[in-house]
């Protein structure tokens, strides 16, 4: 059995080597495609296809068919007088960052950005006024503000979205609604900076 091996492994040795020269035994011959070109005449277009001379004139009738403009008529740009360059004034173009508005007996902040950039703005805002939060779900859009002392029940930040513009608020127990008016007045001035 040890020589069958040995053999079917010398047969196919010398088979690979065989096809692998036998590759090289095909040389590559160079062919000369420009030697057996022919010369032709260059191409003649017809009298009747001749196109004709390209004209300056642009003809653009009016509604009623009496008018004719000239393209060196439109290509001249009339003159404007132009206005002294006046930087514009930023506080007459911003819009304001975020507006604290109240509905019936709710109160929120509107902010004038979409949800990604609301977010940031509020995650600034909680940490510039020492707010800690707990736990965050961006997901559903809440921060849990931790419970301190002066804070003895849970809090919570919401974040939503409504066609491009967010919507802020303080949810709390109703022993807590001082203190969420509180915390929602301290989010809105440092959301209007």
């Amino acid at each position: 059995m040890g020589v069958v091996m040995r053999v079917r492994n010398i047969v196919f040795g010398i088979a690979i080597i065989s096809l692998l020269a036998g590759c090289s035994m095909f040389g590559s011959k160079q062919v000369d495609y420009k030697a057996g070109a022919v010369a032709v005449q260059p191409l003649e277009v017809p009298p009747d296809l001749v196109a004709p001379p390209v004209s300056s004139r642009a003809a653009s009738p009016a509604a009623d068919g009496t008018q004719v403009a000239n393209y060196s008529d439109l290509a001249r740009a009339p003159k404007v007088e132009e206005a002294p360059c006046v930087a514009p004034d930023p506080a007459a173009t911003q819009v304001a960052a975020a507006k604290l508005l109240q509905v019936d007996t709710a109160r929120f902040i509107l902010v004038s950005e979409p949800f990604d950039r609301a977010w940031r703005k509020v995650s600034l805002a909680l940490e510039h006024a020492k707010l800690a939060t707990g736990d965050v779900n961006r997901s559903k859009g809440v921060f849990y503000l931790k419970k301190t002392e002066k804070q003895p029940s849970e809090l919570r930040v919401l974040v939503q979205e409504t066609q491009g513009v967010s919507v802020v608020t303080v949810a709390a127990e109703a022993t807590a609604q001082a203190e969420a008016t509180r915390i929602l007045d301290l989010l809105y001035h440092q959301l209007e900076k």
